[in-house]
């Protein structure tokens, strides 16, 4: 989770799988390590963000030597906001602006037929916070990745009964009280739910009392409209955007960029090597390597746009997906940014063997089974290329190779 130029964690004093309270202060110690506080206006909402042409006035480039690319200006760009500590409403006008307000906050739900009727409790997966909540009812949990694994997990532990959806699953299987189904296609006029596989096998579950949808979240902008002189598509459960060069600058525009758009992936090194690689750009940084012009930009924006992710087969949801692909992308990004060196690739690939080592253990865990991999503790050895584990409670004859 580190960045490379702040340590944390790794050395087997502390757990390695760590709360969200240890990330905001690792986040918080960060910021006055490098006195960020200082250069961060707080309290500010984002209204509008305009990219400025010929006609909305100076539209030159961040640098002369970046003047014209293919013809085409790297524009500036205007921003509004409201700084709600004062309610006075401001504006400025950047060389460039990186749009990094994540991706979980808009829960996405899935058209899930019958939904609407359904008469008990209906969550989204972001409002999931303590297991006892669900003591002795019978939960559905719709979307089995990260957050449906891990719910159900929990849940299983105080429910009578957990249901697990999951699309990729043909069968039903039980774990104890966890219980793995098929995709769920629809909910009944008396709250029954109803599974299929793609082979024409059905199931009925006529118990659930809560259905937590693990359906992920949308990307959303609302700063930007149709007065943003821009073209973007955001489609809401599309969980797509477009046009982007390489997941991270806008194709015509790449004088603005969006960091942390991927998902599947480790969040904070990823993030550092996309910024570097936006800053290299806008300083032209010796040993980086210059984007394309715009017509190569938008012809590979629209391959990825359109190919669905790099796992095989693909699907429009799973556009911005890299799980084990993140790897690559990281390297080709410091390549981009003038940062790859033997000390950076030091550092993606024990993050990856790491990340590999993490996921035999989730993915050798039954649904009902305690969260035994989060007790793991590793300590990087980055010159190595590889960790050491220093306390684990996983049997290794249960791993399974990803």
């Amino acid at each position: 989770m580190a960045f490379r130029e702040f340590a944390w964690g790794g050395d087997g004093e502390g757990s390695s799988y760590v709360t969200h309270g240890e990330v905001q202060q690792y986040l918080e110690d960060y910021a006055n390590e490098f006195h960020l506080t200082d250069n961060i206006r707080f309290g500010c909402l984002v209204n509008n963000l305009k990219v400025l042409s010929d006609y909305d006035g100076d539209c030159r480039a961040m640098k002369v030597e970046k003047d014209e690319i293919d013809g085409e200006p790297w524009p500036k760009i205007s921003l509004e906001w409201t700084d709600r500590t004062t309610n006075q409403s401001c504006q400025q006008t950047f060389d460039g602006v990186s749009i990094c307000n994540g991706h979980y906050a808009l829960p996405s739900r899935p058209p899930l037929l019958g939904l609407e009727g359904f008469p008990g409790r209906v969550i989204h997966a972001v409002e999931y916070d303590d297991p006892n909540d669900f003591a002795g009812r019978t939960v559905l949990c719709v979307g089995a990745r990260a957050s449906g694994g891990d719910i159900a997990r929990e849940v299983g532990s105080v429910a009578n009964r957990v249901y697990l959806s999951d699309s990729t699953c043909d069968r039903r299987e039980e774990f104890g009280n966890v219980i793995r189904m098929p995709r769920t296609r629809s909910i009944g006029s008396n709250g029954e739910v109803h599974f299929s596989n793609g082979n024409g096998d059905e199931w009925t579950a006529d118990d659930v009392d809560v259905i937590i949808l693990c359906s992920g979240y949308d990307y959303s902008f609302p700063f930007i409209t149709e007065g943003s002189n821009l073209e973007l598509k955001s489609i809401p459960s599309e969980r797509r955007v477009r046009p982007l060069y390489e997941q991270l600058w806008h194709a015509r525009h790449p004088s603005l960029s969006f960091i942390g758009l991927p998902h599947s992936v480790v969040p904070f090194p990823l993030f550092e090597i996309q910024s570097d690689a936006v800053v290299s750009q806008w300083t032209s940084k010796a040993g980086s390597i210059p984007l394309p012009p715009p017509s190569e930009r938008m012809a590979a924006a629209e391959r990825d746009a359109t190919a669905g992710g790099p796992a095989l087969p693909g699907r429009v949801l799973d556009t911005h997906y890299l799980g084990s692909f993140q790897w690559d992308y990281c390297r080709k990004l410091a390549r981009i940014g003038g940062t790859y060196d033997d000390s950076m690739e030091n550092f993606i690939a024990t993050n990856e063997a790491m990340y590999d080592r993490s996921q035999m253990e989730r993915t050798g865990m039954a649904p009902g089974e305690r969260d035994l991999y989060r007790e793991t503790r590793f300590r990087r050895l980055d010159e190595q290329r590889s960790f050491e584990i220093l306390y684990s409670e996983i049997d290794p004859s249960k791993l399974t190779l990803p």
